[in-house]
């Protein structure tokens, strides 16, 4: 049975009776935050505010370019749209991400191609290489891993294929030498709430061309002739946020590095404390910042038992996405060659993994799994 939340008990009280899988992290200085920009009798919606989120995040990953959106979906549909994909473009998928990936294809009318993982658990540059006739690639450093990103970049650029970075799960994670957020032609950040910075919804999209920078731009604010206001070049569509969310998302990203640190800190303190013959961890090297923390089971039934008897002691855990190729709606897309996300998914598990989670709570959730063999 699910959790039964009761609407009488504030979020501290559920708190203290459930550790969650993930939960936003909102203190005292965020909060002052948006109630000093609402007392500020600023617009509301998006303009100065959101300039300075934008400003800081593109400076923090060295990029030319930045742009709020409504959330990381429309962030990447807008990269597709603003770098020429349309009707009949193939766009490489990795096998193993969030939905949004693919749908934002999908809605672009591209074709998208599927392509296996590696160890990392994220696109393998070899299967990749295997494809022809590309238009783009949308690389994702899943959970913060980097994988062959850097590869990936360089075999785009030689074969003149657009690449996007859906860096949802990344801010703050590196490359070897650059940051999550500037891979590719173009990049794009998540902000929901169980992102390691969250503005409650959001997105946003990064780039050093500006050729799609000014398609973007125009993209999100209905086409606007920059001469007059109400005279637009062609179509456009509303995918601005607001300065509340900004003011949000300003004070969050202040703290981002306290947020990465933190992050390694508790998967050490998982991986030193899990003493399980069935239980392996996927590594993160230095330069790499987890997202969720994830650990793979020997098999399914070990990785059931493990989620039931941590559910047993009020903890929630979550089940690492499934394979796009396994989606029912997808039916139509090419799935050979995808055995391993098809062979690894299903015995990943994700654990708690809150920016606020105490190391009390880290030692009772591995003393549980550790006792399950």
């Amino acid at each position: 049975m699910g959790l039964i939340l009761d609407p009488k008990k504030t979020g501290s009280e559920l708190r203290q009776n459930r550790i969650f899988q993930v939960e936003p992290d909102v203190d005292k200085s965020d909060i002052e935050s948006v109630v000093e920009y609402l007392n500020s009798g600023g617009w509301l919606t998006e303009h100065k505010v959101t300039e300075s989120l934008e400003l800081e995040i593109k400076n923090y990953v060295e990029r030319e370019h930045a742009f709020s959106v409504p959330n990381g979906t429309i962030a990447i549909y807008l990269s597709l749209l603003a770098s020429g994909i349309k009707k009949g473009s193939r766009v490489a998928v990795p096998n193993l991400t969030m939905i949004a990936t693919i749908n934002s294809v999908l809605w672009a009318d591209a074709t998208p191609v599927l392509v296996d993982v590696d160890e990392s658990l994220c696109m393998s540059y070899e299967k990749l290489a295997e494809v022809n006739d590309l238009d783009a690639v949308i690389f994702v450093p899943l959970n913060g891993r980097t994988g062959d990103g850097e590869k990936i970049e360089e075999w785009c650029k030689k074969n003149k294929i657009v690449l996007i970075e859906d860096s949802a799960h990344a801010l703050s994670s590196c490359y070897s030498e650059k940051k999550c957020g500037s891979l590719g032609d173009l990049s794009i950040f998540s902000f929901t709430p169980h992102k390691i910075i969250t503005m409650g919804q959001g997105g946003m999209i990064l780039t050093n061309n500006p050729e799609f920078a000014d398609n973007i731009f125009k993209l999100k604010t209905f086409n606007r002739s920059k001469e007059k206001l109400d005279w637009h070049d062609g179509f456009g569509l509303n995918f601005k946020i607001t300065d509340i969310q900004a003011s949000l998302g300003l004070s969050q990203f202040k703290k981002l590095e306290k947020y990465a640190n933190k992050k390694k800190e508790n998967f050490n303190t998982y991986k030193n404390n899990i003493n399980n013959s069935e239980i392996d961890f996927i590594e993160f090297n230095n330069n790499e910042v987890p997202w969720f923390f994830d650990i793979i089971c020997s098999n399914v039934e070990i990785k059931n038992k493990i989620r039931d008897s941590l559910e047993d002691s009020n903890i929630e855990t979550r089940d690492c996405y499934p394979p796009l190729s396994l989606q029912s709606y997808l039916e139509d897309i090419d799935k050979t060659n995808l055995e391993n996300s098809e062979k690894i998914s299903e015995r990943i598990l994700w654990l708690p993994s809150s920016n606020n989670l105490k190391e009390n709570e880290i030692l009772e959730i591995s003393e549980i799994i550790s006792s399950k063999v």
